[in-house]
């Protein structure tokens, strides 16, 4: 008879062989905490385990039970989540018998953007408590289950979803909707290994020249709706945009809204990091396709790439393995590309020579006086077209940032007065930084803004220049 130690004994966590400790498996792992709750699984799908399907991907559906269990706690806003439309349709949620929800809980500091201060809040991360989610499109239901598995020496998470064959359809547009934050105001970029988020924005929110509304909205909207005559034609279903333009003039609020659209996942790599090489951009490539539908944002790419070598920031990424993704990228499924240049003509004529690696150009131009007056209007609408047009007639050639800095500027002074902003601070506001930008292209002005903005006003004989009374308060 053998002794204990050779036994092969089987469990969950592996495999005991002839005394050895073999680790399993993930999908070991998956099918044991799938095996332990067979009963409950079938009973609440209404089919026997045959007939059902086990997905793996990114999904949040375990926030939905976390924020109704902990409906009056403030919780830390996640890095992603399911979206609010989502949260309403969830007809109910239910755990087996005698499992009840378990979560770690920690305390996180985060800034409250209404009181301006920040405060520690609960942030709560679902642990391996199988959830069933009931939707109304759903016969049966979404079975979500984190289950944790040994890896390298250190715990991962399986993010594990379980639903009837018959409705996996649906079940994988749920799981694409549950990674969709845009409600929240943020949206997923990946910045090499690490992930961040950014502000979402919205093409309503945005004030715009009709051209690029046209060239990029429309064109990008479009692109997703016509799909199916992609690909009946046998076309590459993917996009290519290059944004230029001067900087402040909405590229990057463009590239926001873009990500905005749900399920889209954004990827970008800082090419001007030390750390950063031709195999981090080939990875990212890569990411994006097996991600898709996804967005590669490649931000001041004149910069990197120079047409004149001597000019530009260093970079330790190389111009043919930059032509080696966009070329091998434009075979790939759902892969939007969009890289932004202050400055095409200055950019290496290699990138923009082949075509199809970037089916649109669009120019983002200074505003227009109309476009100046509806941005004033879409941060204060209390003021009339009439009362505006002083401020507008004295920002021309101004970018969107540079109206936005002004009408910042005007409300400092008006706080600083103790009063209400009117148009008369913007107008002020607006000489101030036309003035300011004349001062720092002096190289005589050595000091700070500050100081060589007032010594403009205190120099100056011209009586639209600001007083230097207005500038000190105002620097």
């Amino acid at each position: 008879m053998r002794n204990r130690r050779e036994k092969n004994e089987d469990s969950a966590f592996g495999r005991h062989e002839n005394g050895r400790l073999m680790i399993a498996t993930e999908p070991d792992w998956v099918r044991a905490a799938i095996e332990k709750h067979r009963a409950w699984i079938e009973s609440v799908q209404g089919v026997s385990m045959d007939r059902l399907l086990v997905l793996h991907g990114h999904n949040h559906f375990t926030c939905l039970p976390a924020l109704r269990i902990l409906a009056d706690v403030p919780l830390a806003v996640q890095e992603q989540g399911p979206t609010a439309k989502m949260r309403d349709e969830v007809l109910s949620v239910e755990y087996p018998k005698g499992y009840p929800p378990t979560m770690n809980v920690e305390t996180v500091s985060k800034r409250d953007l209404a009181i301006g201060e920040r405060q520690d809040v609960w942030q709560v991360g679902w642990c391996d408590t199988p959830v069933a989610i009931r939707f109304p499109q759903l016969r049966g239901a979404i079975i979500a289950i984190k289950i944790p598995y040994q890896e390298c020496q250190s715990t991962s998470w399986s993010e594990t979803v379980i639903c009837r064959q018959d409705e996996v359809a649906v079940a994988m547009e749920l799981m694409r909707e549950s990674n969709v934050i845009k409600d929240e105001g943020k949206v997923q970029f990946s910045t090499g290994g690490y992930l961040q988020m950014v502000n979402s924005s919205s093409w309503e929110h945005l004030v715009l020249d009709p051209m690029v509304l046209k060239l990029v909205k429309n064109d990008y909207e479009s692109f997703f709706a016509r799909e199916k005559w992609f690909r009946d034609l046998n076309l590459p279903f993917r996009r290519g945009y290059l944004l230029h333009g001067s900087p402040g003039n909405g590229k990057t609020s463009v590239v926001r809204a873009m990500l905005s659209r749900p399920g889209m996942r954004g990827f970008t790599l800082n090419f001007f990091s030390p750390n950063v090489d031709d195999d981090d951009l080939q990875r990212m490539f890569q990411r994006a396709a097996e991600e898709a539908p996804s967005m590669v944002v490649m931000e001041d790419i004149d910069r990197a790439f120079p047409k004149d070598q001597s000019s530009g920031t260093k970079t330790k990424l190389s111009l043919q393995q930059l032509l080696n993704c966009l070329d091998g990228v434009g075979t790939e499924d759902g892969v939007v590309v969009v890289a932004t240049a202050n400055e095409p003509t200055a950019l290496d004529p290699a990138i923009l020579r082949r075509p199809g690696r970037f089916d649109r150009v669009v120019a983002f131009p200074n505003p227009t006086p109309q476009l100046r007056l509806q941005y004033l209007r879409r941060l204060n609408c209390n003021f009339t077209e009439q009362i505006l047009k002083p401020a507008i007639d004295l920002s021309e050639g101004f970018s969107f940032a540079q109206m936005r800095e002004a009408y910042i500027m005007a409300g400092q002074q008006a706080f600083e007065r103790k009063s209400e902003l009117n148009p008369a601070d913007i107008s002020m506001a607006i000489r101030i930084l036309r003035h300011g930008m004349a001062a720092t292209s002096q190289p005589e002005f050595a000091a700070g803004f500050g100081a060589r903005l007032l010594r403009a006003a205190e120099s100056s004989n011209d009586e639209s220049c600001p007083a230097p009374e207005v500038v000190r308060m105002l620097t």
